[in-house]
C-alpha cells in the first residue's frame, strides 16, 4: 500500500512570529492610551472653555470624550487575556 501524505488542518499549522500576539496587543493599547491622554490633556480644557456656554456643542464633545474612552476600554479589554474564551 502506497503511503499516504497527509494534509495538516489549519489549527495545527502555525507561522513563527516575532513576538506574541498579546504582547503586540499590549504594546498598542499602551501607545494608543499615551496618545489619547495627551489629547485630552492638550485639548480638554480648550474645548470645554470654548463650549462652555453652547449646550449642544457641550454635549458634542462630552460624546466625543466618552467615544474616546470606550474605544480605549474596549481596546484594553480586548489586550488582557483575563476573559472567557
Amino acid at each position: 500500500m502506497p503511503e499516504s501524505l497527509s494534509i495538516a488542518s489549519p489549527s495545527d499549522v502555525t507561522e513563527p512570529t516575532l513576538f506574541p500576539l498579546n504582547t503586540a496587543r499590549v504594546a498598542i493599547s499602551i501607545l494608543f492610551t499615551v496618545l489619547d491622554s495627551w489629547a485630552v490633556v492638550a485639548f480638554g480644557g480648550t474645548l470645554y472653555h470654548v463650549s462652555a456656554h453652547h449646550p449642544v456643542w457641550l454635549t458634542g464633545i462630552v460624546l466625543l470624550f466618552l467615544s474616546l474612552f470606550a474605544s480605549l476600554a474596549r481596546i484594553w479589554y480586548l489586550a488582557l487575556p483575563v476573559r472567557p474564551r
